[in-house]
Formats: C-alpha cells, structure tokens, sequence
C-alpha cells in the first residue's frame, strides 16, 4: 500500500508532488464541479490562486463538519466562506481563515439539519468561497446508517433492503449516455421497480446516477472497479489508489450506505483487501464497508459479509443461512441472486416467464423472513451484452427482470409488488389455453400490493382471492388464482347443492391435475350422473362450458384490486378482433449541457385491452427530423412484443420530429423541442 497516499487521505501530510500533479488531473475530470456552479471557472487550475478540489461534509444530527481538500498554488492567508441552504434559502454562514500550510482544511459547526429518508430524501447545499470567488458547491444531507447482525437501520429505522444490480449499459452505446438517461435509470429502479436499494456493479457508476439516487431517496452500495481477478503488487496499488478516488468523488452522497472494497467475485487475499479496506476507514467512518465474495468461509475483514448467493434452483431454498456462510456473526447482506441460474429472455413460453418470477419471489421471501439477512440484491436490473463466452449465443445476458430497454418481463413485478407507493396489479398470463400443457389452465398468479382481487369472467363474479401463504414473509405475497368456476354452476345449473358441489370439484380437479381421478372421485361423479340421468357426453358439455369455455364468442377475465375495501385498480384480459402499436415517450423537450442529451421511445405491440402481444415479430421504421440522431438502426423488430430506442440532440437546437412507422399500423409522429 502507498503510505504517502494513506496519509494524504488522513490529512497528516501533502501528496508527492509527482502524486499531487495526478490527483489534481483526475479529481478535477472526475469531479467537474463547473457544471454544479456558475462561478466555477473551467481554467482555475492555470490561474496562480487557490481553490478546492473537493470537500467532505457531514453530519451526526448536532455538528456539521466541512473537509476541505485545498489546491495551494499562492502560500498566503486565505478566508474561506462557507454557506448552507436549504434550496435558496441560506440556513447558516460563516468565514474561517487558514495560512494554508496543509492541503486538508476542517471546519466544524455545530448545526441540526431536518433528516434524509427514503421517503423524504431532504438535501442541502453547502458553497464554499475562496477570498469571495465561489470556489465549491455540493449537496449534502444528514442520515445515520448502520449495519448490525439483525439487519440495516436508516437513523434508527430497520428496513429490510430489497433492489437489484445495475450494469451502466445501454444498447449500441454502452456505457457512453449522457446525464439524463443516467437519471431516467434511477427513476426507473425507484419508481417503476419499486426497490429501495441499487448496486453499482462492479464499479462507480456515473455521477449523474449518483445525483437521481440522492434526491429521490434510493440506496446505492457503490464499488471498487473490477471482476473475479486480481493482478499483481502494481496492479493491486492501482486497486487501492481506485478506493481512493471512489470515496474521495462520492463521500457526499447520503444514498451511497456502503462501500466495497473487494474485487468482485475475486479469491482471498489478505493484505490486499486490508489495504483497501483500511484506505476507506481512513477516508470514511460514517458508512460501513462490505466486499462482494461468491463463496463459503471468506476472511471477513470488512464490515458487512457481501455475498452472492446462487444457492437458488427453483426447488429448494431461496437464499442460505448466514451461519452457514460467514466464519464469524457478522452483518449479512446478498448481492446476488438467480440471474444466470436462470436467464430468461422476453419471448420465452409463459411458464418460463411465469417460473422467473417465482425464482425471485422466493429468493426475497426467504431474505425477508430471516431477520439476519439484512436484504438481497438481485441479479439485475436489465439484459445487457456480454463477451463471447458468456450470454445466450448472441453476446447478451438475459438475466434482467427487464431486457435491455428497460421493458419489463413479468419478474419485474416482483419488486414493484412489495411497494406502497401507488396501487399495482400484474397478471402473469393471457390467459391463452394454447401457452399451457394440454391446453389447461392450472392457476394464474398475480402480483400485487393489494389486500384481495376479485374476479369476474365476462358478466360472471368468480370470486375474491386473497395473498397466498406460499411467500407470506413477503410485505405483500402474490394472489394465485386457482377456481374458474366459483359459483356459476350453482347459479346456472338445476342441481342440488351437494351435486353441484360435486361437479365443481370434479371439474377443478380435472382443470388442475388433469382427467386422471382417484377412485372415490369417479364413484361420487357416477352417482351424481346416475341421480341426474346425464350421459358422459353431457357431463364433457359441463367440462367445455365451465373449464374449456370453448365455442364463446369472446371471454373477457376481469381483475379488480382491493384496497380497504375499494377498487384501487384492474386489469383486463382477452382476446380482441384488433390490436394497436402503443408508443411512450420519456421526455419531450432535451437540454444541452457540455454533452448530447437522450430521450427513449417503447413501442408495444397491444391488442384493444392493451394486453401485450408477445409473440409479435412486427417492423418498425424510424424516421427523425430536425436537431435530434437515431441512436442504434432506423428498422427495428419486435421482440417479445416490443422493443426500444433512443435519440440524441445535436449541437443545434429547434424543434425535431420523430416518425414510426409500420406496413400495417401507418405513421405515428411525436415532437421534441431541443434547447
């Protein structure tokens, strides 16, 4: 381990000057402060005077306290002004002097600050002047993190982490998208995922991502760069060097609750992780710190034992006891879970998809019943291209609960389940009887955070269904819906009520096992055929009126949600005599800032219920004009029933035209104001 950079961390002595001309280089790429300030001048660092190069901030509910990492080009008394707002308004200012003999300047202030949650993530700005020139700015936010062997606390709140991995990848560009498509990944994870927590495997993701996560009150377990190899002497102080810079960009942001400092999925090495590890206590003691292992019995030299757990095959348990794991009691978090165990692409049959999902539920369920477990991570967010060796044949993962567009497969629904945010209600089906094993339909499953569905098939009440206790560790375990029938014999038919009780648990049977009965079934269904004088062939009619349903003109399945005994939401689903391509659209006006901006488009092939088309293989034509570029080709084919792009701006600005286009569906044309 470099000394003189383990002491420069702690503030005890100045860089090297050959150590010094390197960090300034890199810290001043990595941090950009311009773009956080007006009065930041981009050539400062030609300029004889003093400025930051970063600053530290934080706070234990009653102090503030501001390290300063000074740039000192002029040895001279120097006033530094600091200021904190509250949005615009200024909560506190004051000025201290130093004679600059140091590179490390700290001040302390005694402040109370409103707390950051993950429901009120509330952040605050500090300026900092140098002889009255705005020489840094940054958000900061007052939250207490801990990490103990019954779990993760948030100031003193026990919350159970649920989230995903997320590779910074993007199709035909990869890591190569601008700010607002970095922000759109966070809203995506937040909102439209539902999940608390994100890994930024196996790297710090982009600063942009960083920003969304802490003003939307998302969780990032943020990481040194690197997979499963380690290097020699060199290459590991380069590693160190890299904790170094993580923490020394990062430290402001409240959403990063711990850092890693193992190279992913790398073997044991003692006196490399100890120096990583201790690097980042030197620079950090407020956040713990974890590195990612994929086997049994690591040294835990860290805080957290970080493990990825592909214990998971679809039969057996989720996740494995942390006793079993760690050699010691220690706090316990998964960072990994199902992914290749069991890729799953968007055009896969339904019970694939179906099965994706289950993988999931279980694997959370069992991190939610065990109070040791502090949460589980999975494996992730999106699919996402590969090298050769790994991936399906075609040099993509397809391990996402979405594929690379960011549309959702049915396991995605998973993690948007467990959140109250707003109500939520996804069907895993069509309810197609030629997706199933000899045409049946043995249950249908239904993901949703609310206290019962009800269901009706056309004009019929079927029944209300409720949460099943398969994944009742689960905040809301999904609905299974296993009876078609409900009443509607009894309603319908001219049989006693111990007769049509017979009838329908034949049929239900039937419907779930197949025609294969045990014996006292057959006996009870040939007496009810000899009391009511049916023939074989009128007991099949039954069969196909009330299971098969065959010969309907149309069926329509129809899912309410209840919530407190309201309609929150519903769901409709059945075939249609038309379909539609359904285009959305993230955003309509794009700003310029020192790069391009992007916007994405989803196209969806839907019929009139909206119910997607997943088997459709439909071409689109993408045509665009005015300032904005196709990011990718311009003829596109559906692929599980829909697919994404994106667009860029140009250096111009003006208002742009985007035109999709289909042999059977016509143009459909949407507008972009480029500023």
């Amino acid at each position: 381990m470099n000394k003189d950079l383990y002491n420069s961390a702690k503030g005890e002595i100045e860089f090297p000057k050959d150590k010094q001309d390197h960090m300034k280089k890199c810290f001043r790429m990595v941090k950009n402060a311009d773009e956080n300030t007006e009065g930041f001048n981009r050539n400062q660092e030609l300029q004889n005077q003093n400025f930051i190069d970063q600053a530290h901030i934080s706070t234990d509910g009653h102090h503030l306290q501001t390290k300063v990492f000074l740039d000192v080009n002029v040895q001279e008394e120097t006033s530094l002004k600091f200021i904190v707002k509250d949005g615009n308004e200024v909560v506190e200012s004051w000025e201290e002097k130093t004679d600059l003999n140091e590179n490390v300047f700290t001040s302390t202030k005694h402040l109370h600050f409103e707390k950051w949650t993950l429901d009120n993530p509330k952040l605050y700005t500090m300026e900092i002047y140098i002889n009255d020139v705005l020489s840094f700015s940054d958000r900061f936010a007052d939250r207490q993190i801990e990490m103990t062997e019954k779990g993760f606390f948030l100031n003193k709140e026990h919350i159970k982490l649920y989230g995903l991995n997320r590779h910074q990848s993007f199709p035909y560009v990869g890591y190569a998208m601008p700010e607002n498509a970095q922000k759109k990944d966070a809203d995506i994870l937040k909102y439209d995922l539902g999940v608390n927590v994100v890994r930024s495997s196996h790297y710090p993701p982009s600063k942009h991502f960083l920003d969304r996560c802490d003003e939307i009150g998302l969780l990032v377990f943020n990481e040194i760069p690197g997979w499963q190899h380690i290097g020699n002497k060199e290459w590991q102080d380069v590693a160190v060097n890299n904790t170094y810079e993580m923490i020394y960009r990062d430290y402001n942001h409240p959403s990063i609750f711990i850092w890693g400092t193992r190279i992913n999925e790398s073997p044991d090495n003692d006196t490399f992780y100890q120096n990583t590890y201790d690097m980042a206590k030197s620079m950090d003691t407020t956040r713990p710190i974890g590195g990612v292992r994929n086997f049994k019995a690591s040294n835990l030299i860290e805080d957290v034992y970080t493990y990825n757990d592909f214990v998971h095959r679809g039969n057996n348990e989720g996740i494995e006891s942390p006793k079993s794991i760690a050699k010691k009691v220690a706090p316990h978090l998964v960072t990994e879970y199902n992914g290749h165990m069991f890729p799953t692409k968007k055009i896969d049959d339904e019970a694939h998809r179906v099965e994706h999902a289950k993988r999931h539920l279980t694997v959370q369920n069992d991190s939610f019943k065990n109070e040791a477990v502090s949460g589980a991570i999975g494996w992730c967010m999106f699919d996402y291209n590969t090298h050769k060796d790994f991936g399906s044949g075609d040099r993509i993962c397809y391990h996402g609960v979405m594929d690379m567009f960011r549309s959702p497969k049915y396991a995605s629904g998973v993690y948007r389940s467990q959140s109250d945010a707003s109500p939520f209600i996804q069907i895993l089906g069509n309810l197609n009887v030629g997706e199933h094993e000899a045409s049946e339909i043995k249950e249908l499953m239904i993901l949703t955070n609310a206290d019962s569905i009800k269901f009706h098939i056309n004009k019929d009440y079927i029944g209300e269904f409720y949460p099943t206790d398969q994944w009742g560790a689960l905040p809301h375990s999904p609905v299974i819906i296993d009876d078609f029938i409900g009443n509607l014999i009894h309603e319908n038919e001219d049989f006693s009520k111990k007769d049509a009780d017979t009838v329908k648990m034949v049929l239900l049977h039937i419907m779930q096992k197949g025609f294969q009965m045990p014996l006292k079934m057959k006996i009870k269904m040939g007496l009810f055929l000899k009391r009511n004088n049916l023939s074989i062939d009128q007991a099949a009619k039954l069969y196909e009126t009330y299971v098969g349903k065959w010969g309907q003109e149309s069926i329509t399945y129809r899912f309410e949600a209840i919530k407190d005994g309201q309609v929150v939401a519903e769901e409709i689903i059945g075939a249609t005599y038309g379909s539609e391509l359904k285009v959305s659209q993230d955003d309509t006006v794009l700003e310029n800032t020192d790069t391009y901006q992007t916007t994405r488009f989803i196209v969806e092939h839907v019929n009139l219920n909206g119910n997607p088309l997943v088997y459709s293989t439909e071409i689109i034509n993408i045509e665009v004009d005015g300032p904005i570029e196709v990011i990718g080709p311009k003829q596109l084919t559906l692929t599980g029933g829909s697919v994404g792009f994106w667009v860029k701006s140009t250096k111009q600005k003006g208002k742009a035209k985007v035109k999709i286009s289909n042999h059977y569906y016509g143009k459909q044309e949407f507008h972009i104001e480029v500023k």
